[in-house]
């Protein structure tokens, strides 16, 4: 009889450490991944490129073009139904707005195909392809530049360096939002 019970015993000890390993581990990941991720700051580069999400990302997008990191801004500006405007559509006509003023350099914004990190990275790639672009400062939130930065890096091979804004949002939700996505991306979508 008190052989049987230390089986459960051992099982509930080996479970519990178990349990353990998989919190610091995530815990570490998060750190890695969605805290403080690698980034690299802006470079003189070929375009700064906006994906969409949460943040001042326009607003760093803008400072960066202004501060003449490239001379082609690319934004990602999808079409929302029921609206007869995009969010960017007054910058990439070069229209002053709110604040704006007219600009010198090229603003290219688009409805990427599908509205995902994914649909953005393979229309970036595309124009980046097409341009010959080598460099690129792509502007995102902090807890999503390692997935946005993986993901365009599938579809082009040029450099990428990640310039990140903070969130406005409530960040543990946006960190929870991103493991799914995160391994969305490594087990499902593993090409561009």
């Amino acid at each position: 009889m008190q052989g049987s019970s230390r089986v459960p015993r051992r099982a509930l000890v080996v479970g519990l450490a178990a349990v353990a390993l998989l919190g610091v581990v995530g815990a570490g990941l998060s750190w890695r991944w969605f805290v403080r991720p690698p980034v690299d700051g802006p470079v003189p580069a070929d375009a700064i490129v906006m994906f969409g999400g949460a943040g001042d990302r326009f607003g760093k997008t803008v400072q960066l073009a202004e501060e003449g990191y490239a001379d082609v801004v690319v934004l990602s500006d999808p079409d929302e139904v029921g609206e007869p405007f995009t969010a960017y559509g007054f910058f990439c006509r070069n229209t002053p707005y709110d604040g704006y003023e007219p600009h010198d350099y090229e603003a290219i914004c688009f409805d990427p195909a599908t509205h995902t990190t994914r649909g953005e990275a393979r229309f970036v790639a595309g124009l980046a392809r097409e341009r010959g672009w080598e460099t690129v400062n792509l502007v995102t939130t902090t807890e999503q530049a390692t997935r946005a930065r993986m993901m365009l890096a599938r579809c082009w091979e040029g450099e990428i360096h990640s310039v990140t804004v903070a969130t406005d949002l409530f960040r543990p939700a946006r960190i929870l939002y991103e493991w799914g996505a995160m391994a969305r991306a490594v087990l499902e979508r593993r090409d561009c």
